[in-house]
């Protein structure tokens, strides 16, 4: 079976409607593990029947939904009723956060965020109404949109289209052949020459006033109301909406939109197979297509659903193939060639965590465990430290070396070659790998470096699920939770042992994007104490 791991699934499902629950079919049939989070507000909740889908002609959209649910109740797809509100994350490690409400089926919905590998968007859109008195009320029964949708039902009716823009000329040169007796109302907007003798010809009549209110009687519509008073009998008005995709809270994970073709709306950009421009995201539906109607998003669905169970298949190859070569030896010649690599390899800034929690430290002796190019020991130096800048790279250190003269900076295996015991006031390990394979007492060496009174402060990248370096899981290494757990608690007053958002921005494409911290002060000296 495959690995799920430490994820709540291997994809979130944004959205329960066809295109959602037809994704989470094909993925289930896959064998992954799914989760569809759906807030139950599908695009076409007013209208009672949905057309033009095979085997379901004429049924309701409703039942469609209802009868999708029930197909994915054999496979490992869990539909939780609730509406998203924040997503996050990365490739790999996708986050969103629910709002609250009571428990219901497998999961309590008591505001938890959930995490999966891969995230299909299926948030579908929100259509604007134009704000003319009485459309609303009639949205989905008389008031209609697409002709292939409602067109048979509304055939050689009295049909009107209202104008929204360029777009409803093709709308209503669309609608002409449900109809003889169509009007246009241009809502008193222009028309060009060439339309005019083309709607002209095809008997159209064409209205050119201003449209004020549409009118009813008996629970349905009878005409369009004019801005001089006049009405003109209709039994149905087709409108061409404008649109906005349901994309509020993908901004968070770097998704944006782009301007819809016809200028009506925006959308979220796919390519063909359904993949956004964020890495380990999908979409489809009308987030992506406006004019994709019931059958056509479930098709929409099932493809990204292929693409994406495609992509984690060849991310388990790639990984397999990873685990099963030589890992390279951490030493001194392997980040020699690292840094080799690029003049330089780091920003030059001091590590913010540092500036944090160091600035309000009184100076005295610090130690730099994996120094690096020098940007942390010298802001400690400049500070009035007294300061030692350690790294198992020879040419880091030469870099070091170059930058700052008033750091003692030594090139050695601080696991293997300690320093004394009680040397130091502050040891500070920023991003510094410590194998959990390595020497048996090299951690505990390295610590009992820090003086009584002294901090101890560690920064390491929060583990991210399913990613490596060079061959390592990151599991192969000592967190700093797991340096903390290690501490004897006599002899440590443990200050900050947490996670937090990282305090700079991650570069683009890299999952790290917060920070495991450890920050902890070695019990003082007691009188007479030895």
């Amino acid at each position: 079976m495959t690995s799920h791991h430490h994820v709540d699934a291997d994809v979130i499902v944004l959205g329960g409607g066809s295109a959602g629950l037809s994704a989470a079919l094909m993925l289930g049939r896959a064998r992954r593990r799914v989760l569809v989070l759906d807030n139950g507000t599908p695009r076409n909740a007013p209208a009672s029947h949905m057309h033009g889908v095979l085997g379901r002609d004429h049924t309701s959209p409703l039942d469609y939904l209802k009868n999708g649910r029930a197909d994915l109740e054999r496979y490992d797809v869990t539909v939780v009723d609730a509406t998203v509100t924040a997503l996050g994350g990365h490739v790999g490690h996708f986050t969103a956060t629910i709002a609250g409400s009571p428990e219901d089926g497998r999961y309590a919905h008591d505001g938890r965020t959930f995490s999966a590998r891969r995230i299909v968007v299926t948030t579908g859109l929100t259509d604007l109404l134009p704000p003319v008195e009485g459309l609303a009320e009639r949205w989905g029964r008389d008031v209609v949109q697409c002709p292939y949708c409602d067109g048979w039902e509304i055939q050689d009716r009295r049909i009107g289209v209202l104008s929204t823009g360029p777009f409803s000329i093709h709308h209503a040169s669309m609608w002409r052949q449900w109809t003889e007796n169509l009007t246009f109302f241009t809502d008193g907007g222009s028309l060009a020459d060439e339309d005019r003798e083309k709607f002209t010809a095809r008997g159209i009549e064409i209205v050119e006033k201003k449209v004020t209110a549409v009118l009813t009687g008996e629970d349905r519509l009878r005409a369009v109301g004019l801005a001089d008073g006049t009405e003109v009998a209709v039994d149905a008005l087709a409108v061409g909406l404008r649109f906005t995709a349901r994309s509020e809270l993908l901004g968070s994970l770097g998704l944006t939109t782009v301007a819809h073709a016809t200028g009506l709306g925006d959308v979220v950009e796919v390519d063909s197979f359904g993949a956004t421009t964020v890495a380990g995201v999908w979409a489809a539906g009308n987030v992506t297509d406006p004019s994709a109607t019931v059958i056509a998003s479930t098709a929409q669905g099932a493809l990204a659903g292929a693409h994406v169970n495609a992509n984690l298949i060849a991310e388990e190859f790639d990984r397999a193939i990873q685990a099963g070569r030589p890992r390279p030896t951490l030493d001194g010649h392997f980040w020699d060639e690292l840094y080799r690599e690029s003049d330089k390899r780091w920003s030059g800034n001091p590590n913010p965590t540092l500036v944090q929690y160091a600035e309000h430290l009184s100076p005295g002796r610090a130690v730099d465990v994996g120094s690096g190019e020098g940007a942390d020991a010298v802001w400690l130096a400049e500070r009035g430290w007294t300061v030692t800048g350690v790294d198992i790279s020879e040419v880091a250190v030469e870099r070091a070396r170059g930058v700052h003269d008033g750091v003692a900076w030594l090139a050695q295996d601080l696991l293997t070659d300690p320093l004394p015991p009680h040397s130091t006031d502050l040891l500070t390990l920023h991003y510094f790998g410590i194998l959990r394979s390595g020497p048996a007492d090299g951690l505990a060496r390295l610590v009992d470096t820090v003086a009584p009174g002294g901090t101890l402060l560690m920064v390491g990248h929060t583990p991210s699920p399913g990613h490596r370096w060079a061959g390592f899981d990151p599991s192969d290494f000592h967190s700093p939770h797991s340096v903390a757990e290690s501490l004897d608690p006599a002899e440590w007053t443990i200050t900050v042992d947490e996670t937090r958002p990282r305090l700079v921005d991650a570069a683009p494409g890299t999952p790290h994007v917060s920070d495991d911290i450890l920050v902890a002060v070695r019990v003082p000296e007691r009188v007479g104490q030895r």
